[in-house]
This record gives C-alpha cells, sequence and structure tokens, in this order.
C-alpha cells in the first residue's frame, strides 16, 4: 500500500481537532436541479481516484513514533454519503449542523462526510472534508471533480505529482540568514502580542452544545461592485472584508458593553505557486494574523488601510510561512507528546488565539455542473474556530456574486446572536452605498420639487 508523511500543517490540524468542535472544513454548493444520489456515490469513487489523499485514512501510531502517515487505498469501498429531503430551509440547517458537527472518519480511507439535501428550488451537496487531509482549496478542487464525474466530463490532468509536492517545509520554510530573523522577530511578535491582548467577542445566547452553527449572507453583482470600488491605496477585497471585519467586532462589542482593543484576524494565506494555485487535494495554507489596532477601527476606510498594510507586510517579509517555522520543532516530537500539545493553549491564557478568523478563497474559476441536475447557483464555504475564537467568517466569489458563511461555536452565539453579527458586518460593508442612494433619491426629489 502507498504511503505519505503527514507534514507539518497535517499535524497541526489533527491535534486541534476536537469532538465537541470538530476542525474540519466545509464546502456546499448548490445547483439548480435534483441530483441522484446513487449517481452521486458512483461519481464520488471515480472523482477520488485522481487525489490519493482523498483516498488516505491515518495509519496506526505508536507515542514513540515521530512521523503519522497517510495509508492511501487503491479505491474507496464505501463512501460517508447521507441524504435528506428537505421541506424547507430548517431542514437543511439542521443537516448541515449535524454534518459538520462531527469530524469525518480517519480510521476508514475517505477523510470526508458529504451531504446530499433534496429541496424544491434545487439540491444542495455539503462536503465535511477534515482538515488535517485538505484545506479549502482542496474542498473545492475535489468537489469539481465530483461534479464532472457525476456530469460524465473528463476531469483535467494533474500537472504536478500530488504526493511529490507535500513537503511543506521546503515550500515555505525559511531560507535565507535575513528570512530566518524576519520571521523570528515576526514569531516573538505573534506568541506575545506585545502589549496588546486579543479582543474577544461579546457572546450573545451561549450554550454548552457542542458543534457549530451557520448563518448564510450573499452580495448580489451591484453590491459586490460597491465593495470593489471600497478598495483604494492598492487594498484588495480581501483587505475590504479584514477591515469591515474589525469594524463589526468593535461596533458589536459596543453594542453590548464589552471592552473591544486590538482586534487579530486569522487568515490563511495560499503557498501553493501560481501554475497550481488551485490543484492538490492537501493542506497548503499557512495561517497568519492581521493586526488592526483599536485607533485605526474608527472609520472602515481606516481600517482597511491597516489590513492593507498588514498584509503587505506579511507578503514583503515572507511572514506567509511563519506557522511553518514555529512548528518545525515540535513536528519532531513524537506523536505521544504532540496528542497532548493542544491542551497547553489554555495555559498561555489564550493571548496567541485570534479575535475572529476569515478565510476568501477568492474569485472562483467557472465552476463545473452536475450535467443534467444543472449549474451550481451558490458556493458557501467556512473554515473551523474553536474557543475562544468561536467565530470565523468564510468568502467565496463565484459568478460575480459574494456568497459569505458565518460559522460559530454555539459557546459564543446562537442563531439570532449570529444572524445579527452578520447584519451588522453586512451594514459595515453597504453603509455608504446606501448613503449614496439616498443622496441621489434627495437630488432626484429636489429636481422634481424645483421643475
Amino acid at each position: 500500500m502507498q504511503t505519505a508523511p503527514l507534514n507539518v500543517l497535517d499535524e497541526l490540524y489533527l491535534h486541534l481537532d476536537r469532538k465537541q468542535e470538530p476542525w474540519s472544513v466545509q464546502l456546499e454548493l448548490e445547483v439548480e436541479g435534483h441530483i441522484d444520489g446513487k449517481r452521486l456515490n458512483a461519481a464520488v469513487c471515480k472523482a477520488v481516484l485522481a487525489h490519493p489523499i482523498a483516498r488516505a485514512r491515518l495509519a496506526s501510531a505508536r507515542a514513540t513514533d515521530v512521523r503519522y502517515r497517510w495509508e492511501i487505498a487503491d479505491a474507496l469501498s464505501s463512501i460517508d454519503l447521507q441524504e435528506i429531503a428537505c421541506a424547507g430551509e430548517g431542514d437543511l440547517t439542521r443537516g448541515r449542523e449535524q454534518l459538520l458537527s462531527r469530524t469525518p472518519d480517519l480510521d476508514t480511507a475517505g477523510p470526508f462526510s458529504l451531504l446530499l439535501a433534496h429541496r424544491p428550488q434545487g439540491d444542495a451537496l455539503i462536503m465535511n472534508l477534515h482538515h488535517a487531509a485538505g484545506d479549502g482549496l482542496s474542498a473545492l478542487r475535489l468537489m469539481g471533480s465530483i461534479a464532472r464525474a457525476y456530469a460524465g466530463k473528463k476531469d483535467p490532468p494533474a500537472t504536478v505529482d500530488a504526493l511529490e509536492v507535500r513537503n511543506i517545509n521546503a515550500m515555505a520554510g525559511s531560507g535565507s540568514l535575513k528570512q530566518r530573523i524576519t520571521r523570528g522577530r515576526a514569531a516573538v511578535e505573534y506568541l506575545t502580542r506585545g502589549v496588546s491582548t486579543p479582543t474577544r467577542i461579546a457572546p450573545q445566547g451561549p450554550s454548552d452544545e457542542p458543534g457549530y452553527g451557520f448563518e448564510l449572507l450573499s452580495f448580489e453583482p451591484d453590491e459586490l461592485e460597491h465593495i470593489l470600488k471600497l478598495r483604494s491605496r492598492g487594498a484588495t477585497v480581501n483587505d475590504v472584508l479584514l477591515g469591515a471585519l474589525a469594524i463589526t467586532v468593535r461596533r458589536w462589542n459596543e453594542r453590548h458593553e464589552r471592552h473591544s482593543g486590538s482586534v487579530y484576524l486569522m487568515m490563511p494565506i495560499n503557498l501553493r505557486p501560481a501554475e497550481w494555485r488551485f490543484e492538490v487535494v492537501g493542506n497548503f495554507a499557512s495561517y497568519v494574523s492581521v493586526h488592526i489596532g483599536s485607533d485605526e477601527q474608527k472609520t472602515l476606510r481606516a481600517a482597511i488601510t491597516a489590513a492593507a498594510a498588514s498584509t503587505r507586510r506579511i507578503k514583503d517579509d515572507g511572514i506567509s510561512g511563519l506557522i511553518v517555522d514555529l512548528f518545525a520543532l515540535p513536528s519532531a516530537l513524537p506523536t505521544g507528546i504532540k496528542q497532548r500539545m493542544q491542551g497547553l493553549i489554555p495555559l498561555t491564557g489564550n493571548v496567541i488565539v485570534d479575535t475572529v478568523a476569515l478565510s476568501n478563497l477568492g474569485r472562483l474559476p467557472p465552476a463545473p455542473g452536475f450535467g443534467d441536475a444543472g449549474a451550481v447557483k451558490a458556493v458557501w464555504f467556512s473554515p473551523p474556530a474553536r474557543m475562544p475564537c468561536g467565530a470565523s467568517l468564510g468568502a467565496a466569489t463565484l459568478d460575480d456574486r459574494l456568497f459569505l458563511t458565518l460559522r460559530y461555536r454555539h459557546g459564543l452565539f446562537d442563531a439570532s446572536a449570529a444572524s445579527d453579527f452578520l447584519a451588522l458586518f453586512r451594514t459595515a460593508l453597504t453603509a455608504s452605498r446606501r448613503r449614496a442612494q439616498g443622496d441621489r433619491r434627495e437630488l432626484r426629489h429636489r429636481s422634481a420639487t424645483r421643475s
């Protein structure tokens, strides 16, 4: 049987997984028509043949072993696929939460689970990918293969060997002395936070219920065009979303009489090279922390500018691989010690845990349709977020529409609070657009009055 060692990021995400807050990736597609369950099962079995890690299981490891390994099956004997019939959106909501509030089983081949939800307005297919096996772009690539297999279309051949490019240390580890010094300084800053403790989002309606809730929001083309206009001085759409998220945290905490200071935004960076940016199922997303100070949260423009400056520094100084450096030494420890390391996080006072996470898949390539089930209408995506962070925002742009998913721990929000938080985020992004529309209506009214 073919095997492959887990890389640094695989091991990190493996140990972050806990039963009450699974460390997995959500990718959800909505299509125009009906997806047949039996055909889908066959399509999944065919699709995984192109992706070794999609056929993997975690090999048994002794406490004295230094490395974990994936065992890769030649094919999947069974698929973790459930089907439900949805009379309303509440059924889909419950199905989504149940699927993503459990961790895909790594003891059997195939580190993902699927839910097929049949709806009158078009079916939804939800993937729950164990983060130890892959990141958001991995889920996207695997889902694309499934769609093509279902439609009877040929999947684009791989341009690289998926197992030969898994050495994340060689890809993103410190190279030159200058880079090691730069990352060393960044590591000290990241681990100590200077004198700034990350702001925590004020809980509303928390409970002891395990798992996650989800709140969805989409922006139409005209709204996305407005968001694009918020870019300035080299800022990207991602910087705009980061700035708006920091503003949202501040306004939310003020509304609930909770202190809000420095906001730290956890943000993944895709380390895949440009030539295979959307390829290969595996972990190639390194997390960084974007800091937006209290004084920079007073206006959306100031927050966007601060986010852009922070992300520019991350890119210019090569800090995107910092997490690879930080966990290079722990990855050389015996597995028995590694399994206990996640329990040390609360002992730091959770100072190294960011305020909230934002993961943006960016503008996606045209989505392959599901044959006679029709085109893809929507894409929902989110990364995990453990307490005390407890919230993550996933973004994806498809066909000039922006899709946002708020994923939250029940220990932070109830459904009503999550809806309010996401509505506040929408207001932060679109307030200037509504003001401009109001000004135009006022001008038209004055002109009509003078006439």
